[in-house]
């Protein structure tokens, strides 16, 4: 492997880290808020922030999305077709810029109980349409693998059943949100959303860093 490639890598791979970091802590950050707000301890005020950090969270995975690019067309053994990650992408984008923008109104207290269930539809529509890239690049993680033909079919089972928990997520919060503005109970039922969300985000994160960081680690030793 040439020096040019290796700081490629060790600069996506740090990028990575970094991002997923941040999302790790904005989403403990919901969750806790959320939690707070269930247990009736100011949920006027932590029902926004929650939207918020989840908004962010979208943009910290977004934003490393980029790293991970970087990083699959270094590694990757296999075709890679850019036009697979691109929805994923821009919904994540689009999705955590709108977030984040609810959730300031909502804060200043225009409207909360119906700019907060529109943030947790658009987070769950974000959720479904990010699911199909996340188990690409999940897929291709798992084909890069040096495992035998067993492991490699578990580990493709987990990542089926990791795109299936963030569709079932996704199709959750659409639910909340849907109800709320019909006014049945919209305070718990956003800071549901924003839980479930919230563990969502990192339960998904946690384990995409580690396959990445996985792969390039058995690519260097092969190559070294």
């Amino acid at each position: 492997m040439s020096t040019a490639q290796e700081l490629v890598e060790r600069r996506s791979t740090g990028v990575m880290a970094a991002g997923v970091l941040a999302e790790g802590f904005v989403s403990i950050g919901a969750v806790i808020l959320s939690i707070i707000g269930l247990a009736n301890r100011f949920p006027q005020i932590m029902l926004p922030i929650s939207t918020i950090a989840i908004g962010s969270a979208l943009l910290f995975e977004g934003g490393t999305i980029t790293a991970r690019f970087s990083s699959l067309f270094s590694l990757a053994r296999v075709p890679i077709d850019i036009r697979q990650f691109g929805l994923g992408m821009t919904t994540e984008f689009v999705s955590g810029i709108a977030g984040i923008v609810l959730g300031v109104m909502a804060l200043i207290g225009v409207q909360p109980l119906v700019l907060i269930p529109a943030a947790a539809i658009v987070f769950g529509a974000s959720l479904i349409l990010g699911a199909g890239s996340t188990a690409r690049m999940n897929a291709i993680l798992t084909q890069m693998t040096e495992q035998r033909e067993a492991i490699r079919e578990v580990m493709r089972e987990a990542v089926l059943a990791a795109a299936g928990m963030q569709i079932l997520v996704g199709i959750g919060a659409i639910a909340l949100g849907v109800v709320a503005l019909t006014g049945i109970n919209p305070m718990a039922l956003s800071l549901v959303a924003m839980l479930s969300l919230g563990f969502a985000n990192l339960l998904s994160e946690t384990a995409i860093i580690n396959r990445v960081t996985g792969a390039a680690r058995r690519h260097k030793a092969a190559t070294a």
